[in-house]
């Protein structure tokens, strides 16, 4: 019998080797194709099961951890408080919205129980000697505020990020001791600029609260910059943070506390990046009616 030539047996041993490799990917192929078949199978059947048990238990899961007042209705719970309509694009706002008390003539109503976020201090009402203040630190700074705004800020603040904005907190509590110490710089740069004595102070009062008083030192205002912008000048008004801060501040307490051409009234000259907490109705019921802090205290018969 003759035996074969190394050429033949190459192109036989090809052959098997493509042969092989055809049924490997045609083994591959159906393993592949019967998975497939079986995962929609299974999802089918999720499916059905989950349209006949009813969504409470998805959505149950999903909401864990969220505050009550945004999932009681959806769970089948009761949320502690009616709650307003969320604006659109502001998720953290809808948990700070407050149901307001008006009075007879639809005006709003002061409770006592207001009067803390509402306290005034400027430089005829200093910072009352026995205030007392429970901090709570902003992460990512070294900056505090009153304990009970940082909930509300911590959802402005979340929100703006949401929207692509960069807010940092540059300024928060301050004790009276630093507010007095920035005052006495203030004044000796007017100085140094070639002022007197007296016009360095009354320059410097415009600027800066005086000692004794001051929003920082209440821990119930901020004052922001961005992370392109660092400079607490008048051109943050140009900011995108400063223009959402204007146009939806109001919706979780706060108000600018110092605007344009009001010196007259609060004493300070426009502050675009100063925001100052007062409570979701009266920051709304001010932004409205756009008076400030010294303003609104007339109008409602606060001054005592």
């Amino acid at each position: 019998m003759a035996q074969k030539r190394p050429r033949d047996q190459r192109v036989v041993r090809n052959r098997r080797v493509a042969i092989y490799t055809f049924l490997l990917i045609l083994t591959l192929f159906y393993i592949s194709a019967h998975r497939t078949v079986q995962k929609e199978r299974e999802m089918e059947a999720l499916r059905a099961e989950t349209a006949a048990e009813g969504p409470g238990e998805q959505v149950k899961e999903l909401a864990e951890g969220w505050p009550e007042e945004v999932v009681g209705g959806q769970t089948g719970g009761q949320p502690k408080e009616p709650v307003q309509e969320q604006p659109e694009g502001l998720p953290g706002a809808r948990v700070y919205k407050e149901r307001g008390e008006m009075d007879a003539d639809g005006g709003l109503k002061i409770l006592p129980e207001d009067m803390w976020c509402l306290i005034l201090t400027n430089a005829e009402y200093p910072v009352p000697e026995d205030y007392e203040v429970e901090l709570e630190s902003i992460p990512g700074t070294e900056q505090s505020v009153d304990k009970r705004i940082y909930e509300p800020l911590m959802a402005m603040i979340g929100d703006m990020k949401a929207q692509g904005l960069s807010p940092i907190v540059c300024s928060g509590y301050r004790t009276l001791d630093k507010q007095e110490k920035l005052f006495n710089r203030k004044v000796l740069s007017f100085v140094k600029a070639g002022h007197t004595k007296e016009e360095s102070y009354n320059l410097a009062r415009q600027t800066i609260s005086i000692p004794g008083s001051g929003e920082h030192c209440l821990g119930l205002a901020v004052d922001f910059y961005t992370r392109r912008y660092h400079k607490l000048e008048r051109a943050f008004e140009d900011t995108p943070e400063s223009k959402w801060l204007v146009e939806h501040a109001q919706d979780y307490g706060f108000v600018m506390r110092y605007g344009e051409n009001k010196t007259d009234i609060t004493g300070i000259q426009y502050e675009p990046w100063h925001y100052r907490y007062v409570g979701v109705e009266a920051a709304n019921y001010m932004k409205d009616n756009e008076l400030f802090l010294e303003e609104f205290y007339i109008e409602q018969s606060l001054y005592g």
